[in-house]
């Protein structure tokens, strides 16, 4: 019940009141299985799966007390409603956006399960 009206209340704020910031993003991922071939250096078997969203991606962490472990300063703390998010966030997953590609670091739900708080850290080449 809970989950269904943070969702909604959000969903109308991140179309109206937020929009300025709020961004999509897209992610394709390379998923493997079977055994690993060390002659073509890749396993057996590997599928793509590809994930959409939107959301607040690059706020801040400066003014919060209690920061990730792993932080650094140019990290960008996004905020995902999980049912706008055709796949669940993994670390290590790329997210193209409008500012570029950024890695997501770190991955985790709100309390009431309708968002994800993911880091996630400008990928440099």
């Amino acid at each position: 019940m809970i989950k269904n009206k943070i969702q909604s209340k959000l969903a109308k704020a991140l179309d109206s009141k937020l929009i300025d910031a709020t961004h999509p993003f897209s992610c394709t991922r390379i998923i493997s299985s079977g055994r690993w071939n060390p002659i073509a250096g890749q396993y057996e078997n590997q599928e793509t799966e590809t994930y959409t969203g939107r959301g607040i991606l690059f706020g801040n962490y400066l003014k919060d007390l209690s920061k990730p472990s792993d932080y650094l300063v140019d990290d960008c703390k996004s905020i995902v409603l999980q049912n706008e998010v055709t796949a669940e966030p993994k670390i290590g997953d790329v997210w193209g956006t409008p500012k570029g590609d950024f890695r997501v670091i770190n991955v985790s739900p709100d309390a009431a399960d309708a968002t994800w708080l993911v880091q996630i850290r400008k990928v440099t080449v």
